[in-house]
């Protein structure tokens, strides 16, 4: 029952609507939600492995969907086809690495995408990474931005050499804040988008802040990133939002990262292979560092 009632908070939170009527998400079911309900069936079927699912016939009548109007330029099998794909098995950290160690999986995982994507283009790029905020009733995602002060100063101390313990734990603490800043609610993004949306449905004028320069840079999003934890799933992806952009899909397992690199084709992009390559590269390094500097947590007695 727990289950059902999530599950229909989730439908009633997907349709929600702002202003007269425009969605802000792109899709009614999130990925968050497509995940725990994989996850459930996976428990579901070891708990019961004689379970079968029963056939039900679907009666649709005369009704015909209406034909799909796509964009002759922009169809999704063109940029199918036009998309670069590289998968890598990252054994360097995971999560039972991190726990013995008493960082964030996943805080280490974010910094090895900004160092590796840095080692191949030069420099670092806006970076999306997705929150889900399911933990209220209407909650869907918010936006973390993992490219940070702490995390630039310390991907520079680390490529000169001289990284200390207290750059890297600037930089693992600052992911951490803003990870629960954004599940608790205090993120700023979508806040942000309704308030634009709701201002081009009025008819208003385009805020100064959204035609700022600095807007634009943030949300350009050139590496677009998604983490998972489900034993459900062998692979995930998550693709580029930007022409030159690339996308990061990771599930984060006990034993390692399964990681999911994607870019376009001739885009300028690094390839996916070359992506893949240089964040298993870069958790190598992000563990040296953590090893190095941090020591590990002292076991205490549980008497």
């Amino acid at each position: 029952r727990r289950a059902n009632t999530r599950r229909a908070n989730t439908r009633r939170a997907n349709t929600r609507r702002v202003g007269e009527g425009r969605r802000l998400e792109r899709r009614r079911h999130a990925g968050c939600a497509s995940t725990c309900l994989q996850s459930s069936a996976l428990r579901l079927r070891r708990r019961e492995p004689a379970l079968r699912p029963r056939r039900r016939r679907l009666n649709l009548g005369a009704a015909t969907p209406p034909p799909l109007e796509l964009d002759s330029g922009r169809t999704p099998l063109l940029q199918a086809a036009a998309l670069d794909l590289d998968t890598a098995t990252v054994r360097s950290v995971s999560a039972g690495w991190a726990k013995g160690r008493g960082v964030s999986l996943d805080g280490v995982v974010q910094l090895s995408f900004q160092l590796a994507h840095r080692r191949l283009t030069g420099g670092l790029s806006s970076t999306y990474e997705a929150c889900s905020t399911q933990s209220f009733s209407h909650g869907r995602t918010e936006v973390i931005r993992p490219v940070t002060r702490e995390s630039a100063a310390l991907l520079q101390r680390l490529e000169e050499g001289d990284a200390d313990a207290a750059a890297l734990r600037a930089a693992l603490d600052a992911q951490r804040r803003l990870v629960a800043d954004c599940q608790r609610g205090h993120g700023h993004e979508r806040h942000l988008l309704a308030l634009l949306v709701q201002a081009e449905e009025a008819g208003m004028p385009t805020p100064g802040l959204f035609r700022d320069s600095g807007w634009a840079t943030v949300t350009a999003s050139l590496v677009s990133t998604s983490g998972l934890r489900s034993p459900a799933l062998g692979w995930f992806a998550f693709g580029p939002v930007a022409r030159q952009g690339v996308g990061l899909g990771y599930l984060l397992s006990p034993d390692g990262v399964a990681l999911c690199a994607t870019s376009f084709r001739g885009s300028g992009a690094p390839r996916a292979a070359d992506l893949a390559a240089a964040v298993d590269e870069a958790c190598t390094t992000l563990r040296g560092a953590v090893e190095t500097l941090i020591p590990a947590p002292q076991p205490t007695s549980k008497l």
